[in-house]
């Protein structure tokens, strides 16, 4: 009687472990959870500060941040259209980001803008998968050895225009392109948003640059039609790779 009792309980625990560890697994949905990094970029005629830009992630996991990006590329005001921060560096797979979320000033225009943007996820999904399977996924380092993933890249443009990119080994995708209004034009004042502020987020930009700009005609070109020259630039590096066998 004894015995079957012991047994009785082994067996619920092991049980009740099992229920764990699969609630553990569906709930982590590692199917679902891919190697990426991610940059910022804007036109070197374009001068931007980015105060807040994240991907939010599915069931309030934590954002996905473009702080290295941001703050020593583009708020440093040394970054161009389509431009890339020089190391991607990946720690864990992640799910794939279902918003963008974006807060930056325009010194051209002399304007804040805001939005929380919709990301195409049955897209995004399609070309991770496309890319492993075709071996268009790039090298992304990490501290466990290099990961096979992609990039993602936001580029700011002109009066709220925003683009996505995702990159890997000779592949390019355009996956959004949409435009956010200035926080004067959605109606809101909020502190901190001023002229004030403005001068103070672009006391770094150098006068020679504010000079060339106030010589411009002020916004320049919107840049949604100007190629990044992305694969161009790759293509010998590439080609190096696989030559001597660094990718497939």
């Amino acid at each position: 009687m004894k015995l079957n009792l012991v047994n009785k309980l082994y067996i619920s625990i092991a049980v009740l472990l099992f229920i764990c560890l699969s609630y553990k697994i569906i709930n982590y949905k590692g199917w679902e959870r891919f190697y990426y990094f991610s940059s910022v970029s804007a036109p070197a005629d374009y001068p931007v500060f980015i105060e807040k830009i994240q991907f939010q992630l599915p069931d309030n996991e934590d954002s996905h941040d473009f702080y290295q990006s941001r703050d020593e590329n583009v708020n440093a005001f040394r970054t161009g259209w389509g431009e890339e921060y020089y190391s991607a560096w990946v720690h864990k797979p992640l799910r794939l980001p279902e918003k963008l979320v974006i807060e930056y000033a325009s010194y051209s225009e002399q304007k804040f803008y805001s939005g929380v943007i919709d990301l195409p996820g049955p897209e995004i999904l399609e070309i991770f998968k496309a890319a492993l399977k075709e071996k268009q996924a790039a090298k992304l380092s990490s501290s466990g050895g290099d990961k096979l993933g992609l990039r993602f890249v936001v580029g700011i443009a002109p009066k709220g225009n925003i683009v996505v990119w995702l990159r890997g080994v000779y592949l390019e995708k355009k996956i959004l392109q949409t435009k956010i209004e200035s926080v004067n034009s959605q109606g809101k004042v909020l502190p901190g948003k001023n002229n004030a502020a403005l001068n103070l987020l672009f006391k770094e930009l150098s006068d020679s640059v504010k000079l060339e700009l106030k010589k411009g005609s002020g916004t320049p070109a919107n840049y949604l039609d100007s190629s990044t020259h992305y694969i161009e630039q790759n293509k010998e590096l590439w080609e190096y790779q696989k030559k001597n066998h660094f990718i497939d």
